[in-house]
Formats: structure tokens, C-alpha cells, sequence
């Protein structure tokens, strides 16, 4: 789900607590530092920040941000400049020049050597194909999945509240061909986000939600949130799981495991559920949605680790939560490199011991390969697959299919307000599918630039 849905990213002291942190205390933390800030009490905001740094296994770049700014005002600059090092260290680029708390960091002798290093940040890499244009420019296809009953791929819509076949194209053609499925009217009633192929059931999933303050549904829709199993067949409803909540929810992003397991994240309520798999169609009626953790911040795609045994889920504003199957929902974080950014991730697919990770929360947005260790128990290195190129736009999901990653890009959240609608002065242009060999570096083309290995 995209980064515009996220309600809980907290915008004065976004940090990254260890996953076992409080999540009362945080936001205690977080609204005693806003009161702060808007006091301008800057050496009472920076204990607040060293208290929650206290509670971190590592820093996150919006964190380094607002340390930055804490310490320009105390007119710290040296240490402020230190702060934007780290901060540019994670191939990341900030526009300082837009942001009146850290403009003064602009005259600083030091600020030349950080700025050219952020302008290398936002050089473009393009080690992904253009596979083909998609045809309706308002699409916003935010999810996708390959079924393998038809061979086709399925993308959700954001905007027609339902799922489109997507052929490839044939010969010179740059389009695919869309042909929406004939879904009943429950499932068409609010925006769909996610979409999963079960290969065990031959189901395909998918979740539609109300999302809060959007527009196109009944008001009193609001914060509800299904998740319902369709034939791909006739596009009939097979099963359907509301959320049981008093609290509104978004059942944004999901993941179906090989042995038919759903995994479906609540990106507002902090929840992550799961439907058992190894059930066949007609005794699906006896399954729950099951609550599997709780108490996270915005948790985006949920993936199963390769021993079956874990759950890595990106929590958006903090990092890779790592959710264990075989205690009590236990929640860790994935362990990384100091230099390489894991915040504002939206789609995650496990390809062998790589994680690829829809990077559209960070500046600039792009396409990640993140290489674990045998064991999946922590990040070893990254690398940048496509950023800053105009077919990017704003990506969001990425399926693996006959040894290639396809993503969809150019999705259009940035073309759109809180509300959905389309933003004054924009226009929606046709978003793309892109893909790039599962194997890695070693089989991409050589284009542009080597991609960014940190």
C-alpha cells in the first residue's frame, strides 16, 4: 500500500525502536517531542531523540533528519552536517534548500562534499526492461499477481474498484491487453489493493478496503476492510473475511506461501493475519483469519522467510519486521548494514536469498535488491535495480514469474490527493510494467549506470 495511506508515519520523530519497543511509549515519545518542536525547545526535542536512540539498533534516515535539524538549531552545525553523512551515506537525497530548519547547513564549508555525494544518489539506473505500457491511465494498478490457470497476469485497480487480466504484449505492440474481470458488486464496492494467486486452491486473493477519507464509496464505508478469495474462473466470490473491528482498517498488502497460506497486513490497525493454507475450495468455509502480530506502525507486504518458520513484513517508517511463526507472534527486526536504508518499503518478494523491496518512501524512490545471508537472519548488501527514471514514477509491487521480477511502476499515487482525487494540474499518464532477471547483477544488461551496491 502506498506511502499517501500511511496515517501512522509520525511526523516529527520517525526513528527506529527496536520492534520490541512500546508501541504506547513511542507515541508518547512522539507526541511529547511534536509539542516540542512546536515550542521550538530544541535542547528538550534532543533529549527526547537520545532517549528514543537509546531504544534503536540503528538509524533511520528520517531520524538522521531530524537530528540534523535539532542540532543546526542549537547551532551545532559540525554535528548536524555528521548526521547529513549518515543520512547521505544510505544512497539517499534530501532538498535542503527546501527546508528552512536545515537551509543554514548550505553556507557550511562541509555541506560541498555531502551535496555532490546526494546528487550521485539521485543518478539514474535503469537495469529494469520496459515491458509494456498499460492502456488506462487512471488504472492505478497498486498490486499484481500471475495466475496460473490462465497464464495471465492479474493487477488490482485503485480507481475502478477491480482486477484486470493483463496479457503481454505481442510483436511491436508497446501496450498489454486489459480485460477486467466481472467481479460481483461486494467485491467492487471499495478501492482493490492487493492481489495473490493461490496455487493451491487455484484461487485468486484479493483485498478491497475503505480506505479513510477517500472518496467513490458510501461515507459510512469508511475504515472497512475485506479480504475475499475470487474464482479466476467466473470472478465469483468463494470466501469472504471482513475485519471484525471497531477501529477502521486497510488491508493493503498480502502474500500467498507455496502451500497456499495467506499473509495480509492491516497498514492503520498494526496488524498482521493469516488464512491456513493446505485447505482445498470447498472446505474453506471452515477458515478464520487469524491474528499472527500486533502493535506494528504501518506494516506494508508480508513474505515468508524460506524455512517457513518467519515472516518478514516492511514496516514502512521503520524498517524489516521480522515476525516468528513459531512462538507467540514474536517481532524482530531484520538486521542490516548501517549504510543501506530499509525504511519506506511497500512491495517485498523473496527470490532465493534475495529480497527485492519497492523503495517509493525514500528520496528518490526505486527498485532494491537486498542480499541476504543462507540463512535470511540479516542483510549483507544492497543494490539499486532502477531509480530516477520517468517510467518509474512511483512503483509499488513485484511478483516473481518464470525467471524474471516484474513490477508495477508509474502507478500514479502522486498523481492523486488524500482523498484520491485526482490533484489539480496533474493528469494521469499510462503506468508501465517493468521486470529484470531474478539472478541478479550478473544478467543485467550493462545500461546506464552499474547498479549501487552499498
Amino acid at each position: 500500500m502506498n506511502k499517501k495511506l500511511l496515517v501512522l508515519i509520525l511526523s516529527v520523530i520517525v526513528a527506529s525502536p527496536s520492534f520490541s519497543l512500546d508501541r504506547a511509549h513511542f507515541l508518547e515519545l512522539n507526541k511529547k517531542g511534536r509539542g516540542l518542536g512546536k515550542n521550538k525547545d530544541w535542547p528538550a526535542l534532543r533529549g527526547v531523540l537520545i532517549e528514543i536512540g537509546k531504544e534503536m539498533n540503528g538509524v533511520t534516515p528520517t531520524y538522521a533528519l531530524r537530528m540534523a535539524s535539532v542540532e543546526t538549531h542549537l547551532g551545532n552545525k559540525a554535528v548536524a552536517l555528521r548526521w547529513m553523512e549518515r543520512y547521505a551515506d544510505m544512497g539517499l537525497s534530501y532538498d535542503l534548500a527546501g527546508d528552512d530548519d536545515l537551509k543554514p547547513l548550505l553556507s557550511e564549508g562541509g555541506w560541498k562534499k555531502i551535496a555532490a555525494e546526494m546528487e550521485h544518489n539521485t543518478a539514474p539506473v535503469m537495469h529494469a526492461d520496459l515491458v509494456c505500457t498499460l492502456p488506462i491511465a487512471d488504472l492505478m494498478p497498486e498490486d499484481l499477481t500471475f495466475d496460473k490457470t490462465s497464464g495471465a497476469f492479474i493487477v488490482s485497480s485503485i480507481q475502478h474498484h477491480s482486477l484486470y487480466r493483463v496479457s503481454l504484449p505481442k510483436g511491436s505492440n508497446k501496450d498489454c491487453e486489459l480485460r477486467e474481470l466481472p467481479l460481483e458488486a461486494q467485491a467492487k464496492r471499495w478501492p482493490v489493493l492487493a492481489v495473490s494467486f493461490d496455487p493451491v486452491r487455484k484461487l485468486v486473493w484479493m483485498t478491497s478496503s475503505a480506505m479513510p477519507g477517500f472518496s467513490g464509496f458510501p461515507k459510512e464505508d469508511d475504515g472497512r476492510a475485506a479480504l475475499l478469495a475470487v474464482d479466476p474462473r467466473d470472478a465469483k466470490v468463494v470466501r469472504r473475511f471482513d475485519m471484525q473491528s471497531d477501529a477502521p482498517a486497510v488491508l493493503g498488502d498480502m502474500s500467498v506461501s507455496a502451500d497456499g497460506t495467506v499473509y495480509v497486513s492491516d497498514s492503520i490497525g498494526g496488524g498482521v493475519y493469516r488464512v491456513p493454507g493446505t485447505m482445498d475450495k470447498t472446505s474453506l468455509d471452515k477458515a478464520k483469519l487469524e491474528k499472527i502480530a500486533d502493535g506494528l506502525f504501518s506494516p506494508q507486504t508480508p513474505v515468508l522467510a524460506a524455512d517457513g518458520k518467519r515472516v518478514f513484513v516492511s514496516e514502512y517508517p521503520l524498517g524489516i519486521a521480522v515476525i516468528d511463526l513459531t512462538g507467540a507472534g514474536r517481532v524482530t527486526e531484520l538486521r542490516h548494514p548501517a549504510n543501506v536504508a530499509v525504511t519506506g518499503l511497500d512491495g517485498m518478494y523473496l527470490v532465493g536469498d534475495s529480497l527485492i523491496g519497492i523503495q517509493n518512501g525514500t528520496e528518490p524512490e526505486r527498485i532494491m535488491r537486498f542480499r541476504l545471508n543462507h540463512a535470511q537472519t540479516e542483510i549483507e548488501s544492497a543494490e539499486v535495480i532502477e531509480q530516477s527514471t520517468p517510467r518509474l514514477g512511483e512503483p509499488t509491487h513485484a511478483i516473481a514469474v518464470d525467471g524474471w521480477v516484474y513490477v508495477s511502476a508509474n502507478v500514479g499515487w502522486n498523481k492523486v490527493d488524500d482523498h484520491g482525487n485526482l490533484k489539480e494540474g496533474a493528469s494521469f499518464t499510462q503506468p508501465v510494467l517493468l521486470r529484470f532477471p531474478v539472478d541478479g547483477p550478473e544478467r543485467l544488461p550493462d545500461k546506464n549506470a552499474p547498479a549501487t551496491t552499498r
